[in-house]
């Protein structure tokens, strides 16, 4: 039984037949979510997806009550949920677009050593396939050690104390910016010519194909603590991709250990690692005929802070604010606070900062949001939010700077 039958303590006989069809049209546009409570044939768990689009929305399907991209079948997504977990399974998993291929290829890099080789016709995606895509069958066939893609939530992902888990995480902004893209560039959810406001609007609402952002994020925050599973920020895979590597490599032991343990063979994973050397060659992640739209670029930029590029201020600080009340009082409150903000002080800025400025005339020049009757009591705590400085760097900067000014 579904999750929904569960709840609802029904029998599949009991269950009423339904239309495959949502009742969506162009005129009366509906989400998912709307659906789910208004229609019971989502949570019947029909054995064909249920498909649907909206005017103006990516085409997406119905699984279970869950929203998924619009190939995906029904047993394929119930099998790999019960898919037989193997001791030496790695599981990469992410919320879309959180470095994903990246660490795909890292990974097997590190795993398979020079017997690994993504090409047109041996691409990634069935090398390292997504379980809930291609299903338990398909997986019992995948070469041991099996290095496995997975968006399930940690509600859905199999489960071993034995296998491996790297969950990976970007800040909501830029991967929603990158999912964007992704959703333009791929044939199958009909959405060449989208636009980004509304795109927004499902990211931030959870109606997207493999659900919600922060529901997907919090479900993982109790794991990151057991030993079988890494924690990763793609933004320090940005910043540092060779201590990453070997982070990845310690992580998974024997072969892998050994060789982020050898100078010259870390140097060659790290080289063939970077943005510039995976864009190179882009059909041996996936079957560009299949997939794309012509020309188009699975690796597309990487880095960080391209989100300042579409989001307006006002979707910016809408993100903000639901980031603030879903993550209050995690350990994620706090993650991403240079990389989300709107305005951010350079270093050279901050040479014309008097301490005994008051805090609007601070919050104009730099990238604070609130204002406080004291500009001094928490200055030093606010410094932590800006560029290039942490707290005791930020101080004595700005300490030393105010000096030779008197």
């Amino acid at each position: 039984m579904t999750t929904f039958l569960k709840h609802l303590k029904l029998d599949e006989a009991e269950m009423p037949s339904c239309e495959r069809t949502p009742p969506c049209t162009p005129k009366t546009p509906c989400s998912p979510l709307e659906i789910q409570n208004n229609n019971f044939c989502f949570r019947k768990g029909p054995d064909t997806p249920v498909i649907y689009q909206p005017e103006g929305h990516p085409r997406q399907a119905v699984i279970d009550g869950d929203i998924w991209p619009p190939i995906f079948k029904p047993q394929h997504v119930r099998s790999a949920k019960n898919m037989v977990v193997e001791d030496d399974d790695v599981f990469i998993a992410t919320y879309p677009k959180c470095g994903t291929t990246w660490l795909q290829h890292i990974c097997h890099q590190l795993i398979r050593g020079e017997n690994y080789q993504a090409s047109e016709g041996n691409e990634m995606c069935v090398q390292s396939p997504m379980i809930e895509r291609m299903g338990a069958k398909f997986l019992a066939n995948v070469a041991h050690p099996r290095i496995l893609k997975t968006h399930f939530s940690v509600l859905n992902i199999p489960k071993s104390k034995k296998a491996k888990y790297i969950f990976c995480v970007r800040n909501p902004k830029d991967c929603c910016t990158s999912y964007f893209h992704h959703n333009r560039n791929f044939k199958i959810y009909n959405f060449a010519d989208g636009e980004w406001d509304t795109f927004v609007d499902l990211f931030l609402s959870g109606q997207l194909a493999f659900g919600d952002y922060f529901d997907h994020l919090l479900g993982w925050l109790p794991l990151l603590d057991q030993p079988n599973v890494l924690f990763l920020m793609y933004e320090d895979m940005v910043k540092d991709l060779e201590g990453t590597i070997y982070k990845i490599g310690t992580f998974l032991g024997g072969d892998a250990e050994k060789l982020v343990q050898d100078p010259d063979r870390l140097d060659t994973v790290v080289q063939n690692s970077g943005i510039d050397a995976m864009k190179k060659d882009q059909k041996r992640w996936f079957p560009e005929a299949i997939f794309y739209r012509h020309k188009s670029e699975f690796i597309r930029k990487g880095g960080s802070r391209d989100w300042k590029n579409y989001f307006t201020r006002e979707q910016s600080d809408r993100m903000d604010a639901i980031f603030r009340t879903r993550l209050a009082g995690t350990i994620a409150e706090k993650w991403w606070q240079e990389e989300m903000a709107w305005d951010i002080m350079p270093i050279s800025a901050m040479a014309h900062l008097d301490l005994e400025d008051d805090i609007e005339s601070v919050s104009r020049r730099g990238s604070f949001s609130y204002a406080q009757p004291d500009p001094l009591k928490n200055f030093g705590k606010k410094l932590q939010n800006l560029s290039l400085l942490n707290f005791e760097e930020g101080l004595c900067s700005i300490l030393a700077l105010h000096k030779q000014m008197k």
